[in-house]
């Protein structure tokens, strides 16, 4: 068998309350550590606790100090092997309509559109660049506020991502079509009409701009100003043509077709 670990997880959590985690490893006498981490790209450096393991299989409890979406790792340093949970998502202490809480000057200014001194979001700093561990404030299904981590919003992106579609762009008048990143770029291009002219605007594209163009008129429709692997200038009826512009070293943006 292959070294490998496993991991079992709850869907949710509070906070401040232990939770248990087990899960198996491969070989069987190795010793297993868990960590708890706001991301589930990278193996965390550190530090990691102590599973109980016997017979190849691990058992521990961890606990979470702060609410939103946490992910647990188990690890074997033995072998290397490593596995992180789903997303336990993690609620705050529940709080009655009476009860006060503390919070500090900034965060207070902060809920209110502004900072401690009274600065808006336009007259902050800016913001060093992104990174998977920056948070968001989210509200899931009602008015409770929770620090969504970066990695997590990139996880749920992806998970969309095999569902997106194309947007499609008819072309149903006939004549010159320049293209341009804001209308035509990551588009599929229908022509119904006869008559129809295709050609860059060098002013609006960028090297990776990309559409798909369908001739589904009644003739031909022209290239102008394109090179394409046929040498052949038109898109024939029914035929499909893929539009990709890039800049050749020393000279400007070109675009090139796949017929």
């Amino acid at each position: 068998m292959t070294d490998e670990v496993t991991i079992s997880a709850p869907a949710a959590a509070t906070v401040g309350v232990a939770f248990a985690v087990n899960g198996t490893v491969n070989p069987a006498g190795d010793t297993v550590q868990l960590q708890l981490d706001t991301q589930n790209m990278r193996l965390p450096s550190g530090p990691w606790q102590a599973a109980t393991t016997a017979a190849g299989i691990f058992a521990g409890a961890v606990e979470i100090v702060a609410p939103g979406a946490w992910y647990v790792w188990a690890y074997d340093p033995v072998t290397g092997a490593s596995v992180v949970s789903a997303a336990v998502f993690v609620a705050a202490p529940f709080v009655n309509a009476v009860d006060c809480v503390p919070v500090s000057a900034e965060v207070a200014a902060s809920l209110l559109g502004g900072s401690a001194a009274g600065e808006t979001p336009d007259e902050l700093p800016v913001a060093a660049a992104a990174t998977d561990a920056d948070t968001a404030l989210v509200a899931q299904s009602g008015k409770v506020v929770f620090a969504q981590p970066f990695s997590a919003v990139w996880t749920w992106i992806q998970g969309h991502l095999p569902g997106y579609l194309l947007p499609q762009v008819t072309i149903a008048a006939a004549g010159s079509v320049q293209l341009d990143n804001s209308a035509h770029n990551q588009r599929v291009l229908l022509v119904t009409v006869s008559g129809v002219t295709i050609s860059p605007l060098a002013s609006s594209l960028g090297p990776g701009f990309v559409c798909d163009v369908v001739n589904a008129s009644g003739s031909t429709v022209a290239l102008a100003g394109i090179i394409t692997n046929t040498g052949a200038s038109v898109i024939a009826v029914g035929g499909i043509a893929r539009l990709l512009a890039a800049t050749p070293p020393g000279g400007a943006v070109s675009v090139y077709a796949k017929l």
